[in-house]
């Protein structure tokens, strides 16, 4: 399940890139129910040319299967509407990981989002959509490696041996 408020400016992405912003621009106006928007018509079409109206159909089909496959509700609006979520984020990074290739990646964000038994549809669906981007000149960035920043989900630690 997808929620969301909507923004008043374009999220503010860290180093990211316009496929990025397309993307949380894209989706967020969506899930706010504003699909047949004019100016979201010209920008995939400024973006894709003849694949806009595809990449914008492929990006409706994703985020119906992601909402579908949610292990737990997704929140795709920050309160601040120069953020971007947590949740939108692994998004970002699912798709990324798609359009590199990096399997491992892909299925690690894969697995966190989806139940098992919609897995299948997510996949397939993030990949055309990756795809698309990624044909037309619209790369999507990976995270850098590093420690997760202030509003991001920490990673596992270890417990250490008090021995």
């Amino acid at each position: 399940m997808l929620t969301g408020r909507a923004p008043r400016a374009a999220p503010d992405i860290g180093r990211s890139g316009y496929s990025e912003h397309l993307l949380v621009w894209s989706w967020r106006r969506i899930v706010e129910g504003r699909i047949r928007c004019p100016v979201m018509a010209h920008e995939f079409a400024d973006a894709c040319g003849q694949d806009g109206p595809r990449a914008f159909l492929a990006l409706c089909t994703f985020l119906r299967a992601l909402g579908a496959a949610s292990r737990r509700q997704l929140t795709l609006c920050a309160s601040n509407p120069f953020d971007i979520t947590a949740d939108e984020r692994q998004i970002l990074t699912l798709l990324a990981a798609a359009q590199a290739d990096d399997h491992v990646l892909f299925q690690a964000h894969l697995r966190w989002l989806a139940r098992p038994q919609q897995r299948q549809e997510l996949q397939v669906t993030a990949q055309a959509l990756a795809a698309l981007f990624k044909a037309n000149n619209l790369p999507l960035a990976l995270p850098p490696l590093g420690p997760p920043g202030g509003r991001e989900r920490p990673h596992a630690v270890t417990p250490v041996d008090p021995r």
